[in-house]
């Protein structure tokens, strides 16, 4: 409806209508209500889509827009990073789509967004504004830091090479295996635990309380076993909606992104501008031998719906895919673990995190057994957790790319591009200092474009700030140490 999200819409509109239903006799000024407000948003709307005008002369993109104020942007062809091209079903319908255009110094939101553009001219000014940011910076601009990451001569070879596409069993394995189902065993936890509860028996007597509490029992098993099928087919559906004929091709110096069943979406990312490349594992994830790749650029937006993730890989294939997202890096680099004295720092951040939960659920009058079992046991499972962690603490750096690995349950390697490094921070807390630990964070631009090195050596980190700050600040990448292949580590 003249770009208004059909969301906002049911919310803004049709969620009145139906309290004003139900309020009996103010129903008709419910009714009013309404279609004034649909009637001021149409006009609103309408004026705002004709007083819309924007224009392309290959160098700059202009937008002119605003009905009593009017706003003038201009965005220049170099500064833009990501072109991203939607369709909804509704805009499919109607050839329509919507254009997003995303820059280094944009604040995790689109920088502009063209709604209800005819699809043709949509498409038309995305290759428009390749063409021309491809102009502006020339074959040869992006000399020392980008030209080394953007691939040089393998360029023409890699033009429109196909880098990955996700099968039908993929996109439903990621979704069964992603965090929004993940939940679901504490879900079924908490209900068996009261289940348990329910079925208490007091003397083994049928009073009226014992057979509520059954009728509660069955309802709630009954509840449970509608739940996990319907976790399942409501998470693949959407992982099937969100991600159908998902693919990534390489042209020249760009990734383009394709996906969606219903809403398609359509990304243009470029090579140059990749920031960080995390490889996740959840725990599921991780015993499939599968992972997911989460690319953040300088222009991404902050928001997980327009992140670049691919959804699911094989542990076999994510060298290959780290090469083609960050191209001359060979893959992960040799990991190299961390010292003994991390153990004892990733136990106390877990037991320490634990504390107030424990002695809430201590404290707190009226709670069952075992809830307060629970409370006493939780600091002993956060324990172990933080000895799952410290054996994940690693990292690694190649003479491209500094690697950190860390996490318990999820597993995060994260990868950055020396090139991309624009600052180095190193740390140490007391406790820290008294283990001879320090942490170590690598800043790259864009939404969470930060790589952190946990409780490392005090010793490493000296060694490696001080190459991070040369690799920041000098054109030329130099050529790091390699890891002994003596020494402590592992290879994701």
């Amino acid at each position: 409806m003249l770009g208004v999200p059909l969301r906002q819409l049911v919310q803004g509109l049709v969620l009145p209508a139906v309290i004003g239903a139900g309020a009996g006799p103010g129903f008709g000024f419910a009714a009013i209500v309404v279609g004034l407000l649909l009637l001021v948003t149409g006009v609103g709307r309408v004026l705002a889509w004709r007083r819309f005008r924007f224009s392309f002369d290959g160098e700059v993109l202009r937008v002119d827009e605003g009905v009593v104020s009017r706003n003038h942007r201009a965005l220049d062809v170099a500064r833009i990073q990501q072109v991203e091209v939607e369709r909804s079903l509704a805009s499919r319908l109607l050839g329509l789509a919507t254009l997003r255009v995303e820059t280094a110094g944009g604040s995790g939101e689109a920088e502009i967004e063209l709604r209800v553009v005819p699809e043709a001219d949509a498409v038309a000014l995305r290759e428009a504004i390749r063409a021309g940011r491809e102009a502006a910076l020339g074959p040869s601009a992006d000399t020392g830091r980008d030209a080394d990451l953007a691939g040089g001569p393998a360029r023409a070879e890699a033009a429109g090479h196909e880098v990955i596409r996700m099968s039908i069993g993929r996109i439903v394995l990621a979704a069964v295996t992603g965090s929004r189902l993940l939940v679901l065993p504490a879900v079924l936890a908490a209900s068996l635990q009261f289940l348990g509860d329910a079925t208490e028996l007091g003397g083994g007597t049928l009073d009226p309380e014992t057979v509520g509490r059954r009728i509660l029992a069955l309802g709630l098993v009954g509840i449970v076993l509608v739940l996990i099928p319907a976790s399942f087919l409501s998470a693949t559906a959407a992982g099937l909606l969100r991600d159908w004929r998902w693919t990534m091709r390489r042209v020249d110096d760009d990734l383009h992104i394709s996906r969606g069943l219903l809403s398609t979406r359509e990304s243009v990312l470029p090579l140059a501008r990749v920031q960080l490349v995390e490889v996740q594992r959840n725990w599921v994830r991780r015993g499939l031998g599968v992972a997911a790749i989460r690319v953040h650029s300088a222009g991404g937006s902050s928001g997980d719906d327009r992140r670049v993730t691919i959804p699911l890989v094989r542990d076999e294939e994510v060298d290959r895919l780290v090469g083609a997202l960050l191209p001359g890096v060979a893959g992960v680099p040799m990991l190299r673990a961390h010292p003994s004295a991390a153990r004892r720092r990733a136990v106390f951040r877990w037991v320490r995190a634990s504390l107030l939960p424990a002695a809430a659920l201590l404290a707190l009058p009226g709670l069952v057994g075992p809830l307060r079992g629970l409370g006493a046991v939780l600091p002993f499972t956060a324990a172990l957790l933080g000895l799952v962690e410290y054996g994940q603490l690693a990292h690694g750096r190649s003479d491209r790319v500094l690697a950190a690995r860390s996490g318990a349950l999820s597993v995060t390697t994260g990868l950055a591009p020396l090139v991309k490094v624009q600052g180095v921070t190193r740390t140490a807390s007391p406790f820290q200092r008294r283990l001879g630990l320090a942490t170590l964070t690598a800043h790259v631009a864009g939404p969470g474009g930060d790589l952190t090195v946990l409780d490392l050596g005090a010793d490493a980190a000296t060694t490696l700030h001080r190459g991070l700050i040369v690799a920041a600040s000098d054109a030329v990448v130099p050529a790091s140490t390699p890891l002994s292949p003596n020494a402590p580590g592992s290879v994701w």
